[in-house]
């Protein structure tokens, strides 16, 4: 064993991550405490070629022979035919393998590792310091694997993954191991949808915050509602589908709750006389104010600025409300005007998970979720009498049935299988399990029961029923139902306050400021437009003038400079523009032609001309929604 190849492996490594390898010992928690409680006894053996091995528990984590001969083996059956690649390893022993990854070009090595000890080990037989510092080896252990990993493929989004299992370590502890597969393959799916949902919605919420800022503008900040509901209850209601069978004890037990229901969920609540206190809006798609249009009831809205701009505009529906704060910049306008702090509230990707860290927010001593399927439930995509069915009334022929479209959304995305409260499985897909997996992440911090009659079972959080939760004594019920009031009352008092939370004549100012910025701002990106198409045609054509070249160069440079000096313009930009930043920053390189991407220079240039392209087309557009909000206020 060689204590100076440790030593600088060590010295590669943030200290931190440095000092997690050296006393291996101390972290026995997490993925691995249930099945092992201190660091393994173990004593490496020579094998009979006389290179270290291990048996653990009776299983050889290397050849008993011939371990670096075996790693070998394996290696030449991976995938490599010279371009960028990532071997994600589950495991590596004591890491016979690498030594052979790190030997072919373009490629990076991930290695997740439950186990310390077994990278300590490692960093005694091998060096591997050239390859940590150049981050071709990079280390994946401890907490917050998703995290890590998250970071570690970070601008190598279309770089193809090979997920290389250990058969030794897994024949060890298969369990451990097969947890990190499942969270690199979650991750994964959750950066595809992340993904989708960017190049899908980017422009509508940029458009939507803009259209919304003059009705935002008389509502008051979400905040006003944090720590107003202690003492008492709340139901968040989702649109599952087995929402309508949960309606009789929504209906039997309603006063002794708060109820705080998703904007999906509206319609199927109002056709059974189930009256939200609050209605939580977050989607951006103009079909969601459908939700909401016919509604008549007191329910108050809690707004998220990027939801559809078309709900606050309707003549019949919810119109006064709390508004809720966004992660967009272009919400820095309306924060402005505000006396105070409008209030976020965590997200999870879906209306389901804001509404119930909403109600964690509020203080509710007890916070239930109802109509929670995240799966088909007996083959539905969604509840009876929701929006989507309905429309289908006026869509139905003779060849277009509403069986065949909620077959349709059965099978949008490849199903998955799911397991339920009582054992029993149902059908789910991806985009389902990771609100599941949010909920579970978020449950230890959160005091919320399961109400939901069928569908998914979240684990850590317990499923009861209405009866088993809600008082029978009279006394109680009268007890509970001051309190709930009580809580009601203080809600529409904030809504009555004289005094507006934002200061519209400020937000006028904010909004003209801001457009005056712009029109300045378009002409020196116009100017890097230009400039980039020009530097961009020269290294397509070869036809490079070395004089003129060099000096579009220093013009781009100094337009580079000037663009990225206007920090909190290209803040407010960047929300129309997702795509193509993760093109630069991610690596999602789709845009690029083969020939792009084989002539490094060529795909620099092009990329600069892509932002450039993209930052026009959002400042033209920005300033002309925000003339437009401007001109609805004055």
């Amino acid at each position: 064993m060689n204590e100076f190849y440790l030593e600088k492996n060590l010295a590669a490594l943030p200290s931190q991550l440095a000092a997690l390898i050296q006393n291996p010992e101390k972290n026995f928690e997490g993925l691995h405490s249930q099945n092992l409680k201190t660091n393994p006894t173990y004593q490496l053996t020579k094998s009979k070629v006389g290179d270290p091995t291990l048996e653990l528990d009776g299983v050889w984590i290397h050849s008993r022979f011939d371990p670096k001969k075996e790693a070998e083996r394996f290696a030449t059956e991976l995938p490599h035919d010279g371009s960028e690649r990532i071997y994600l390893l589950f495991g590596a022993g004591l890491g016979y393998i690498i030594p052979y990854l790190l030997e072919r070009e373009k490629v990076t090595i991930i290695w997740m590792e439950p186990y310390q000890f077994f990278i300590k080990e490692s960093f005694q037989i091998f060096d591997f310091s050239k390859s940590l510092l150049d981050e071709k080896l990079i280390l994946i252990t401890g907490e917050g694997l998703e995290d890590q990993l998250s970071e570690a493929v970070k601008g190598k989004g279309t770089h193809p993954i090979s997920f290389v299992p250990h058969r030794g370590s897994w024949q060890w502890r298969e369990s451990d191991y097969l947890k990190l597969r499942h969270t690199a393959e979650q991750m994964f799916h959750k950066k595809d949808v992340n993904l989708a949902t960017l190049t899908r919605f980017e422009k509508i919420w940029a458009k939507n915050i803009c259209y919304n800022l003059p009705e935002l503008s008389k509502f008051r900040p979400v905040s006003d509602l944090f720590g107003i509901a202690e003492g008492i209850s709340i139901v968040v209601c989702g649109a599952g589908p087995s929402l309508s069978e949960s309606i009789p004890d929504l209906t039997k037990y309603r006063n002794q709750f708060l109820l705080l229901a998703v904007d999906t969920a509206l319609p199927i609540l109002n056709s059974f006389g189930v009256e939200p206190d609050l209605i939580f809006s977050v989607d951006p798609q103009a079909l969601n104010s459908q939700y909401l249009e016919d509604d008549s009831g007191n329910g108050i809205l809690i707004f998220d600025p990027t939801s559809t701009y078309i709900s606050l505009r309707l003549e019949k529906g919810p119109n006064k409300g709390f508004v809720t704060s966004s992660p967009f910049p272009l919400i820095g306008l309306l924060e402005r005007t505000g006396s105070s702090e409008i209030g976020s509230v965590p997200f999870g990707g879906s209306v389901s998970t804001n509404a119930a860290s909403l109600a964690t927010l509020m203080g509710a001593k007890s916070v239930f979720l109802v109509g929670q399927d995240l799966s088909f439930t007996k083959g539905l995509a969604h509840s009876k009498g929701a929006v989507l069915e309905e429309r289908l009334n006026y869509l139905e022929t003779r060849k277009f049935r509403r069986e065949k479209h909620n077959y349709k959304q059965l099978f949008a995305l490849p199903q998955k299988k799911v397991t339920g409260n009582l054992e029993e499985t149902y059908i789910t897909n991806e985009k389902m399990l990771i609100f599941k997996k949010w909920f579970e992440d978020h449950a230890k911090e959160n005091p919320w029961t399961n109400l939901t009659k069928f569908g998914a079972k979240l684990e850590g959080i317990p499923h009861s029923n209405f009866e088993k939760e809600f008082a029978s004594d009279e006394g109680e019920i009268k007890t509970q139902t001051n309190l709930v009031q009580s809580v009601r009352n203080r809600i529409q008092s904030q809504l009555k306050i004289e005094n507006p939370f934002f200061d519209q004549k400020q937000l006028v100012s904010e909004i003209r400021s801001t457009t005056e910025a712009l029109s300045e701002f378009v002409s020196t990106v116009k100017r890097g437009l230009v400039v980039s198409q020009r530097i961009y045609n020269q290294i397509q054509r070869n036809q490079i003038n070395p004089k003129t070249f060099s000096e579009d160069i220093k013009q781009m440079d100094s337009i580079d400079e000037q663009v990225s000096g206007k920090k909190g313009l290209n803040e407010i930009l960047s929300l129309g523009i997702q795509r193509v930043i993760l093109t630069i920053t991610e690596g999602y390189d789709d845009n690029l032609t083969l020939e792009e991407k084989e002539n490094a220079q060529l795909g620099v240039a092009k990329k600069s001309l892509l932002l450039y392209e993209g930052l026009y087309e959002s400042v033209r557009s920005t300033k002309r929604m925000l003339t437009k909000s401007l001109y609805r206020m004055l």
